[in-house]
């Protein structure tokens, strides 16, 4: 995610989390961009120049789009995009070198795809732990005041069923493209894979405790992913 960009890279982008892990993140992030390295030939759609990023007035920021093929559909709480993702391994690699972390009591705990979470499971004590964020929903930029709609829906949803949460967020590993998130704790495999699929997210974090953080791509396993050991694939 962070490579000079190259032919081989110029046209990758991901939206993370997450993630929106569509999803956990942050937005859509280009990899020429995240470190203000040297720009590819762009496209009309990825107008993202060094500096010249600000939204116009009265407009949302416009990102490159991910490599997503998606239907519009009118926005609503619960399946609110329907993910079709061109190539799911690169995403998932993406998003597995994305940034992570979850504030509690005024800490910010960094966490990490494969890594153990001794830090948070100290503060936080909990048998399983889940990173989600309803931003960006299917890849697809929108803008703050949309996504803030989406997060108060999903918080709301949260709150109703009773399930703990903490503020966290996602991020480019050079902390660009910052993503508000929740992370959740007592929540089951099931119940996040319904609630990512309900606010249109490609993947959340899943982990028990005292395990290494999983990244769970809520996609099918694409016939060329190598193994990963720290990333589940949900079937269709």
């Amino acid at each position: 995610m962070t490579a000079p960009c190259s032919a081989a890279s110029c046209d990758i982008t991901v939206k993370m989390v997450v993630p929106t892990l569509g999803s956990l993140v942050s937005g859509v992030m280009d990899p020429g961009t995240w470190r203000g390295e040297a720009e590819c030939k762009e496209s009309p759609r990825q107008h993202l120049r060094r500096g010249h990023d600000d939204p116009e007035p009265g407009h949302a920021r416009r990102r490159p789009s991910a490599r997503v093929a998606r239907r519009r559909r009118p926005a609503q709480t619960a399946a609110m995009r329907e993910i079709q993702v061109v190539d799911a391994a690169e995403l998932a690699a993406l998003y597995a070198a994305a940034q992570y972390a979850v504030s509690i009591d005024g800490d910010a705990i960094a966490l990490r795809v494969g890594a153990l979470a001794p830090d948070l499971e100290a503060y936080l004590p909990a048998p399983r732990y889940v990173l989600i964020s309803a931003w960006n929903p299917a890849s697809e930029p929108r803008s703050d005041s949309a996504n803030e709609t989406a997060d108060r829906a999903l918080t709301a949803r949260l709150d109703a069923a009773g399930i703990a949460r903490q503020a966290a967020w996602a991020s480019a590993p050079d902390g660009q493209w910052r993503e508000p998130g929740w992370l959740l704790t007592g929540v089951g495999p099931a119940e996040a894979d319904r609630l990512a699929r309900d606010f249109g997210q490609a993947a959340v974090l899943a982990w028990d405790h005292g395990e290494a953080v999983r990244l769970r791509m809520l996609l099918p396993a694409p016939a060329e992913a190598p193994g990963w050991a720290h990333i589940d694939w949900a079937a269709g």
